[in-house]
């Protein structure tokens, strides 16, 4: 699994306009590394459909496809 500031780096370069805070950063870091892609996509793509401009980690439970 990526560690903390690799997710970081690539979870806020994902979208423009798009931040995911400490906490949603450090829930990212339990995602398999072939599935963290996805998931950052996944939560960015909700973000802008929602209006969002920064993901935590309430979002990330809130619009987790896995349940």
């Amino acid at each position: 699994m990526a560690d903390l500031e690799s997710i970081k780096e690539k979870a806020n370069s994902a979208a423009d306009g798009i931040s995911f805070n400490d906490c949603a950063c450090e829930t990212l870091t339990k995602v398999p590394d072939f599935a963290i892609d996805m998931a950052i996509k996944h939560m960015t793509d909700a973000a802008q459909e929602q209006g969002v401009d920064t993901i935590c980690c309430d979002f990330l439970e809130a619009n987790n496809p896995m349940g």
